[in-house]
């Protein structure tokens, strides 16, 4: 399994809830308002392409391979326990 940092930004006010209940379904973490971790068997271009259908044109989503080497502060609770049981691989 690879770990992934998903982020985006959603352009307009409108209704996410399936993307949210998509990432949810597949056991994501949200550290950030807008970034999740994630783990799966594809590239982040798959991942990427994926979310695509739970958001509009004019959104962005950005989704980045994490590796052993990271850091953060302040992230939203539960992200020490997700991160313990879904090391990065690399």
């Amino acid at each position: 399994m690879t770990t992934f940092a998903l982020t985006y930004d959603l352009i307009k006010r409108k209704d996410y809830e399936t993307l949210w209940g998509e990432l949810e379904r597949l056991s994501a973490h949200r550290t950030q308002d807008s970034m999740w971790l994630i783990n799966l068997n594809n590239t982040a271009q798959e991942v990427a392409e994926h979310f695509r259908q739970y958001i509009d044109a004019d959104d962005r989503i950005w989704v980045l391979e994490l590796t052993k080497n990271n850091y953060y502060f302040n992230a939203k609770g539960g992200t020490n326990d997700w991160i313990n049981n879904n090391p990065p691989s690399r």
